[in-house]
């Protein structure tokens, strides 16, 4: 892995690599943008329900349970919706790998490696857990509906865990060297094309649930952003997502701070 001057790496128990230094940086880091954190806050909000869900449905009502199997599925084709979270978080890895890690490739080509490994251990977790759940909902015997639905529980806590520790790495490697070696408009610029590249439903429920999860400095910073960066009609499709999923005091708030 790539490390700077006096950078030493020191491995954490769950064997990642996190950057320290035993003396101050003659370069300190002037970037400020972190193509990561915020939609990584968006991911643990949509695991943290999921995993909730999972954990106290009843698989035998078939009903009840058909919205969280649904949520199960990872390939936006095959989704019965384009809100299923399995998908989102398949979306999410994908949008890195095509948006991001290009090129930082070039740069830390060990550190890309590494972290495509672990996008390759997510996506066989998904499939795996898409299989059960289509298992599961091809079943009667409420026998059966029982056991697959706390195999799915046991299999779905395993990749949660896994996933929350690769993004916990994502935000403690690719994060400060991006900030080392981009400018914030070249990272506003890749953030801009993956977006672009997103179907208007698709960046809506990505948005659905970043907004919820932001501090109120952080939604000041990303709608700041949006008002001075992006066409007036983008600024109205986010106040519109912001309206109907963010508490109306703290979006209240913001729109204050911003001047919206």
């Amino acid at each position: 892995m790539w490390l700077p001057g006096s950078v030493r790496a020191v491995i954490w128990p769950n064997g990642y690599p996190r950057r320290t230094s035993s003396k101050r940086r003659e370069f300190p880091l002037t970037a400020t943008e972190d193509l990561f954190t915020p939609i990584h806050k968006a991911i643990r909000s949509m695991i943290y329900g999921l995993g909730g869900r999972l954990q106290s449905v009843d698989f035998v009502d078939q009903a009840a349970s058909t919205a969280v199997l649904a949520d199960l599925q990872h390939e936006f084709a095959n989704a019965v919706s384009a809100t299923c979270v399995l998908c989102l978080l398949h979306g999410h890895a994908h949008s890195e790998e095509t948006g991001v890690f290009p090129s930082m490739q070039p740069i830390d080509p060990g550190l890309i490696r590494m972290l495509l490994d672990d996008h390759h251990e997510i996506r066989r977790r998904l499939i795996a857990l898409t299989k059960m759940a289509d298992e599961l909902g091809a079943t009667d015997s409420p026998e059966r509906r029982i056991e697959l639905g706390v195999r799915i529980n046991r299999e779905a806590n395993e990749f949660f865990a896994f996933y929350l520790a690769h993004m916990n790495k994502e935000e403690v490697t690719i994060v400060p060297a991006m900030k080392e070696h981009f400018t914030d408009a070249q990272m506003r610029a890749m953030q801009g094309a993956i977006m672009g590249s997103m179907p208007p439903e698709r960046l809506s429920n990505y948005l659905r649930w970043m907004l919820p999860s932001l501090t109120l400095d952080e939604l000041t910073g990303m709608l700041t952003g949006v008002k001075h960066g992006a066409p007036p009609e983008f600024m109205q499709f986010v106040n519109g997502i912001g309206a109907a999923n963010v508490d109306p005091v703290r979006w209240a708030t913001v729109r204050q701070r911003v001047g919206f």
